[in-house]
């Protein structure tokens, strides 16, 4: 939005400078030579200001492209890990990343999808504006643990009340949604599984956002396993060198369910034959420091 407004209004200082041009050139536009030196100069400067627009642009273009496919490679390694450890049909996963956007100029803090690799067979986008304290992605931020919630159990519940029962009801079982968002969600997922991001490298740790998996109906314990959880929070890892949140990490992996976790998704990235087949979750990628050893 801010470089359609900028775009505009370059161009209409351009016009205006040019308008003038031709007036005085015509004679219709009797002003001193002064005026006709600003407005020369005025040109030159809105066309380098032009330029150097198009060409942040065309950096930045390819600096979110270059970003948004390193994240599908990892997510879609993300997914066939999840494949190969429990064998649920690859259609039937999504797996996303979700970044904080902090509270700035009066507007709330919110969760902004970063990526998400979504099969056809999935249901389309909620549409839900979720931050902080909403839904799944939203209690996982604010508490830094791991969530994971049947959704369609808990859908099935919601259904038998009306708005005003849903008001009613205690701020836990609404998940900080309204009633119309409710109503929007219904159908859309059923297994939900979220691990923190957490930037701990500062004198306090703080969540950063989290990386998520959705799955089919009754998968709930398939998709707790240790292992499963620690190829997300391996993902997390993984995401320190794409810097999908600022300085962002997963919580510490412990355990052999999270080491499977890890080689799982070593193993898932060097089939596909991308993001470097030598860079494994946990180390330091693309150049960064994983900080295995310090946390």
């Amino acid at each position: 939005m801010r470089r359609v407004v900028l775009d505009v209004a370059v161009a209409a200082l351009a016009a205006l400078v040019g308008a003038g041009l031709a007036l005085e050139r015509s004679g219709l536009w009797d002003v001193s030579s002064a005026v006709v030196v600003g407005l020369v100069a005025a040109a030159a400067v809105l066309g380098v200001v032009s330029t150097a627009v198009q060409a942040v642009a065309g950096v930045r273009s390819r600096r979110v492209e270059t970003r948004r496919d390193l994240l599908d490679e990892l997510l879609r390694g993300t997914l066939w890990a999840v494949v190969d450890r429990t064998g649920i049909d690859a259609r039937d996963l999504a797996p996303a990343v979700y970044e904080l956007v902090p509270a700035r100029w009066g507007r709330p803090a919110t969760l902004r999808r970063a990526h998400r690799v979504r099969a056809g067979r999935r249901p389309v986008s909620s549409e839900v504006r979720w931050a902080p304290g909403k839904g799944v992605v939203g209690r996982c931020v604010t508490t830094g643990d791991v969530v994971a919630v049947d959704v369609s159990a808990w859908e099935s519940a919601a259904r038998a009340v009306d708005a005003d029962g849903w008001d009613a009801l205690p701020d836990a079982d609404r998940w900080g949604l309204s009633f119309a968002e409710v109503t929007r969600l219904r159908g859309k997922y059923a297994v939900v599984v979220a691990v923190p991001l957490v930037d701990d490298r500062g004198p306090r740790s703080r969540v950063t956002g989290c990386v998520v998996l959705d799955g089919p109906a009754g998968s709930l314990p398939t998709l707790s396993d240790p292992a499963v959880l620690g190829i997300l929070s391996a993902t997390g890892a993984v995401l320190q060198g794409i810097s999908v949140a600022p300085r962002a990490h997963a919580v510490e992996p412990a355990g052999d369910g999270d080491r499977l976790g890890e080689d799982l998704l070593a193993a898932a990235l060097e089939r596909q034959g991308t993001l470097g087949a030598q860079r494994r979750p946990g180390r330091a990628p693309w150049g960064t420091t994983a900080h295995r050893g310090e946390r």
